[in-house]
């Protein structure tokens, strides 16, 4: 079922609800923060929900972009592993404060995929300090997710969309900073050249063969105003557009102006491609 909906390219009626909706979501205040003011954010998290079959409310509440990154929660990671076909178990030890979580693909039935999260597991990585009071009072909540999530990362990748994390397993994940010669700022690890090319010729694929479309699809997509070409890109950011290509092309046709005609790639006058918006 994900893929069918991955693979649906939405019509300009959807399009322009979703807009709409965006817009008016931006102005009210129960939605996240990081939502607030900001239709693109909101445009780009539903437009992403919706390849998983999400509302435009589940995907808000459900769905997080940390850093150009989507992450789901916990609970919407293990609906989308069922949602898949794949079996998901999970055996708790109260005594040893142990959780196992096992899951069974369904294109594989004989061999079982399993992640393990307990007490020892928790203290090596610093849990009971970094997360305070929630590892304390129930372990065994916090190890069940951390155990599910675990385990369809490695089982079922295909199911989470790119976004298998959760934003507090992200929280672990360390920054790998890049020091510029020329002052002392961190700045975010740029994408490779292989990487700009890849979203180039998804964007091309779209129809996308203007400089000024691109760097707007692209601003739709990272929701940052000042990314105009795809080296502008961070690395999180191109890995996980380049993480599922069918998706990354649904999200490029929902950031075209509604009713935007497909175009084929213009040639130059000696034969070749136009330059795109590659650096």
């Amino acid at each position: 079922m994900g893929q069918d909906i991955a693979e649906r390219t939405p019509t300009g009626e959807e399009i322009r609800l979703q807009m709409q909706w965006a817009k008016l979501a931006a102005e009210g205040d129960i939605i996240p923060a990081d939502y607030k003011g900001k239709p693109a954010n909101i445009l780009v998290a539903i437009g992403f929900g919706s390849a998983m079959g999400l509302s435009f409310a589940d995907s808000l509440y459900r769905i997080n972009v940390i850093k150009g990154k989507p992450t789901m929660s916990a609970e919407l990671i293990a609906s989308q592993v069922r949602k898949a076909g794949h079996k998901l178990r999970i055996y708790k030890d109260p005594e040893r404060v142990s959780v196992k979580a096992v899951i069974i693909r369904r294109d594989d039935p004989e061999f079982e995929f399993s992640a393990v999260r307990d007490q020892e597991w928790a203290e090596q990585m610093g849990m009971f300090a970094q997360k305070g009071d929630n590892y304390r009072k129930q372990p065994m909540t916090m190890l069940t997710w951390r155990a599910i999530t675990a385990v369809a990362r490695e089982a079922c990748p295909e199911a989470l969309y790119g976004a298998g994390y959760t934003p507090d397993e992200l929280d672990d994940i360390p920054a790998v900073p890049v020091r510029e010669e020329t002052a002392d700022v961190v700045v975010d690890p740029a994408p490779s050249k292989e990487q700009c090319k890849a979203i180039s010729a998804a964007m091309r694929r779209c129809g996308v063969t203007r400089k000024d479309d691109a760097a707007m699809v692209l601003q739709r997509l990272t929701g940052r105003d000042g990314v105009k070409r795809t080296d502008d890109l961070t690395l999180v950011e191109a890995e996980d557009f380049l993480s599922s290509p069918d998706v990354l092309e649904q999200r490029i046709r929902q950031c075209l102006p509604q009713d935007a005609p497909e175009e084929p790639a213009r040639q130059g006058g000696d034969g070749q491609e136009a330059p795109d918006a590659v650096g």
